[in-house]
C-alpha cells in the first residue's frame, strides 16, 4: 500500500521540502522553508471524513505550522502550496492503548550521501509509523547546506511519518549547533533541556530521548529521567521502556562503553524500571546484548564510515560492522527488533516477552527468540518470522564436542570393516 502519492509540481531548488514532526494521538506538525520570504497555507484532509484543517504561515522562510483536533491512528492527506511547488503526503495519527506499531531506527548518516540515500529510500516502503535516529546527523551541525542534505536524503521517510531525534556529538558543535538543531526538528518540550532532551508516548511505549553530550552524574537530565522512568512504570496503560542516547553504555566498538552513563547509575535505573530496549550510535557497527535483562542496541549503520570491531564485550550477542537499519514492531507484551543490511539480507532478529512481576521488583523481560542470518546467506527478507531458537544469555555459541562427533565415526566404520571381513570369508571357498 504506498501511504505518500508523488509529488506535484515540486522544485528541487526548494531548500527543505515539507515534512511531518511530533506526532501524538491527536496533533501533528508541518515544517518545511522556502526560497524567499513568503506566506503559505497548509491544509489538513481526513482520509475517513470529510473533515478539512487549514493554517498558514509567514511571511517567513522557515514554516511550521500545528495541526490540533485529531483522531488516533487515522490517515490525513496534507497540501503545501509555495511558490517552489506544491506538495502532498499522507500522514498517520499515533494510536492509543495496545493497538501494534512498528518503527524504525537508524543513525550516524554524517557524510556517507550515497549510502544515506539509498537506505532512506528502503526504509520509506515500509510500513512504520515513526523513525528514531540514534545521532551524528551530519558531519558539521554549524552548516546549513549539510542540514539540507540530510533532509533532501531523508525526505521520502519524513514527508509521510516523524523522526524523532537523538542529538549526536557532531551536529552538537560544543553546544553551538544546537540552534539548527531546534530549528530543524519539533518535539515535546518537557525536559530541563527542551527539544534536545524529551519524551513522547506512542501506543502502550513510552521512549525516552537524552543528550549524552551533557553530563550524568549529578546532572538535571539524570533527575528528570529517573522521575520520568519512575511515573511511567506506575503507568497501567504504558506496557513498554524504550531509551535512545547517542553515546552507547556497552559498545565492541573502537569507542568503547560510556563510562559516565555507567558511573551514574542510569543504566541500573532502566534495568530497575524494566526499560526493554536502550538505542545508541556512535561506534559505526550494528551490535546487539544482553546485561542483567537489559538489552542494548547500537545501530550506527546510516552512511558514515564504518568502523572495525575492537573487542567483543562479553555481554555482546550479535556484532558486525556493516550499513544497516533496524525495524522494531510492538504488538501487547512483544517487543520484536529486525536488522536488515542494505542488500536486504536479515542481519539479526529477537524477540522479547514483558511480563509482570511482585510489588517493588522490576518487570520481567524474557528473550523468547532469537535468530541470526549469516552475511553470505542469499538476500531476501522472509515472509514469516525465523522458528523459534533456544534464548540467548551470554553470546557463546553452543556446539557439541567435535571429539564426540569423530569417535562415533571411527565405531561406524570399524564395525562396517567388520561385517565386511566376516562377509568375504564366508565367501571364499573351501578346498
Amino acid at each position: 500500500m504506498l501511504l505518500f502519492p508523488g509529488v506535484v509540481d515540486a522544485a528541487p531548488s526548494m531548500p527543505r521540502q515539507p515534512y511531518v514532526q511530533n506526532v501524538t494521538p491527536t496533533g501533528l506538525s508541518l515544517l518545511w522553508e522556502t526560497t524567499r520570504n513568503e506566506t503559505v497555507t497548509a491544509t489538513l484532509h481526513s482520509q475517513d471524513s470529510a473533515v478539512a484543517w487549514e493554517q498558514s504561515s509567514g511571511p517567513a522562510r522557515h514554516h511550521e505550522v500545528r495541526f490540533e483536533g485529531l483522531v488516533p491512528a487515522s490517515s490525513y492527506e496534507y497540501t503545501v502550496s509555495t511558490s517552489d511547488g506544491t506538495f502532498r503526503a499522507v500522514v498517520r495519527t499515533a494510536p492509543e492503548g495496545d493497538q501494534p506499531f512498528t518503527f524504525l531506527v537508524y543513525g550516524d548518516t554524517r557524510n556517507g550521501h550515497g549510502i544515506h540515500k539509498t537506505l532512506a529510500q528502503i526504509m520509506a516502503f515500509d510500513d512504520a509509523e515513526f523513525v528514531i535516529h540514534t545521532g551524528d546527523f551530519v558531519s558539521d551541525g554549524l552548516r546549513n547546506d549539510k542540514w539540507n542534505q540530510f533532509l533532501e536524503y531523508s525526505w521520502p521517510l519524513m514527508r509521510r511519518m516523524p523522526l524523532y531525534p537523538t542529538l549526536g556529538n557532531h551536529e552538537n558543535a560544543f553546544e553551538s549547533g544546537a540552534d539548527n538543531f531546534r530549528q530543524i526538528f519539533s518535539v515535546p518540550e518537557n525536559s530541563p533541556y527542551p527539544e534536545m532532551v524529551y519524551s513522547f508516548t506512542w501506543g502502550n511505549s513510552r521512549f525516552f530521548v537524552i543528550d549524552s553530550n551533557k553530563p550524568f552524574i549529578g546532572a538535571p537530565q539524570t533527575a528528570w529521567l529517573r522521575t520520568q522512568m519512575r511515573e511511567t512504570a506506575m503507568d497501567p496503560r504504558i506496557r513498554h521502556l524504550f531509551v535512545s542516547v547517542h553515546h552507547s553504555p556497552y559498545s565492541s566498538g573502537p569507542h568503547g562503553p560510556n563510562q559516565e552513563l555507567l558511573d551514574s547509575g542510569l543504566v541500573d535505573d532502566m534495568r530497575r524500571y524494566g526499560v526493554d530496549m536502550i538505542f545508541s550510535a556512535h561506534d559505526h557497527l550494528y551490535e546487539r546484548g544482553l546485561v542483567d535483562g537489559l538489552t542494548y542496541i547500537i545501530t550506527a549503520g546510516g552512511g558514515a564510515p564504518i568502523y572495525y570491531v575492537k573487542e567483543n564485550l562479553p555481554t555482546s550477542l550479535v556484532t558486525e560492522p556493516v550499513h544497516h537499519y533496524c525495524r522494531v514492531h510492538v504488538d501487547g507484551d512483544l517487543v520484536e527488533l529486525s536488522a536488515w543490511r542494505m542488500d536486504g539480507s536479515l542481519l539479526d532478529y529477537v524477540q522479547l516477552r514483558k511480563s509482570d512481576s511482585p510489588k517493588g521488583r522490576a518487570p520481567g523481560i524474557e528473550v523468547v527468540n532469537a535468530f541470526r542470518k549469516p552475511a553470505h546467506d542469499a538476500p531476501g527478507r522472509p515472509t514469516t518470522p525465523p522458528g523459534p531458537q533456544k534464548p540467548e544469555t551470554d553470546g557463546m555459541e553452543r556446539s557439541r564436542p567435535v571429539s564426540l562427533y569423530f569417535g562415533t565415526a571411527v565405531i561406524f566404520i570399524g564395525l562396517a570393516g567388520c561385517l565386511f571381513f566376516i562377509w568375504r570369508r564366508r565367501r571364499r571357498p573351501t578346498a
